[in-house]
């Protein structure tokens, strides 16, 4: 049922924009939603879905494998643009300043960075975890508890029924 609703949600929203007049308010506000709201929604559920999928099918397996590249891209550009940040306030201190400048001079310049050092770490850390994905093992509540139990037995905290059942109070 989600399914569908999502296919309704992401595919027919556009079509439905389609299908009204361009002067109608509606299409604008319809489009304006889709684009603010509904595809980094979207956007984010599908990262969501690559971060949680275990890969136990084949067609999960192969979603894997075809979403690396877009995250991975994705990554690179982030990376990128806060590496060129970071070189136009390098520039522009050191070097020659240019008119679009508007940040301060010399040492209080480097306050220009704003967002480009974490745009590098969060681009460098998507770019990452596109190539080395840990495989989560999600243990089932019957191993769980056959686990817990092992445990305890290894500890010696653990007593069997027989041996409680002896015990005087």
């Amino acid at each position: 049922m989600k399914v569908v609703i999502y296919l309704l949600v992401y595919l027919g929203v556009p079509v439905l924009i389609g299908l009204l007049p361009r002067e109608h308010i509606a299409a604008t506000v319809l489009g304006i939603a889709d684009i603010f709201l509904a595809i980094p929604f979207a956007i984010l559920r599908v990262i969501d879905f690559y971060r949680r999928n275990e890969g136990t099918t084949f067609l999960s397996r192969v979603f894997n494998v075809v979403f690396r590249v877009p995250l991975a891209f994705f990554g690179f550009v982030c990376v990128a643009a806060g590496f060129s940040i970071i070189a136009w306030v390098l520039y522009n201190v050191f070097v020659q300043r240019q008119k679009e400048y508007t940040g301060p001079n010399w040492i209080f310049g480097f306050g220009s960075f704003g967002v480009a050092v974490p745009l590098v770490i969060y681009g460098w850390a998507t770019l990452r975890s596109a190539w080395r994905r840990k495989e989560q093992i999600t243990p089932t509540p019957e191993e769980l508890e056959e686990f817990e139990h092992e445990e305890d037995d290894e500890d010696g905290t653990a007593e069997s029924p027989e041996s409680q059942a002896r015990k005087p109070d």
